[in-house]
């Protein structure tokens, strides 16, 4: 038997590389890095405990746990996404300014006019002061 053969076998039932692992590795690399510089014990020590996690994932017999685990991960990847998409769309948008209602907390888009203002919720009708730094 050639080695190519008994590596096939052996992963064979394993779960083997998913995106999260890729997240997990790449944050381990980054931390590693990072550590050559700062020279940390505990990074050092948090760099090897996700490099052991991501081997042990890749490794496990448990499919059905590891497939939750990266369903979780990329919910919260598209979470991250949409919320970034969002702040970038703001950030773009120079017309107007968005401000949440102190009540309601609900997030309001006013245009950017230079200045005090008063407005008016559309939520809960609350009245509250608006303060515009940049025209």
């Amino acid at each position: 038997m050639n080695f190519r053969y008994k590596l096939m076998r052996f992963l064979s039932g394993r779960y083997g590389v998913d995106e999260l692992f890729y997240i997990i590795f790449g944050l381990a690399s980054i931390l590693a890095i990072t550590n050559c510089f700062v020279r940390s014990l505990v990074l050092q020590i948090v760099v090897y405990a996700l490099t052991t996690y991501a081997i042990f994932r890749f490794f496990s017999r448990n499919i059905s746990a590891r497939q939750r685990e990266n369903k979780f991960a990329a919910k919260l990847k598209v979470g991250i996404q949409y919320k970034m998409g969002i702040r970038r769309q703001r950030k773009a948008d120079y017309t107007h300014v968005y401000k949440k209602c102190p009540r309601c907390h609900a997030v309001l888009r006013l245009p950017r006019k230079k200045g005090k203002h008063t407005t008016i919720c559309p939520k809960c009708q609350n009245k509250f002061k608006v303060y515009v730094f940049k025209a």
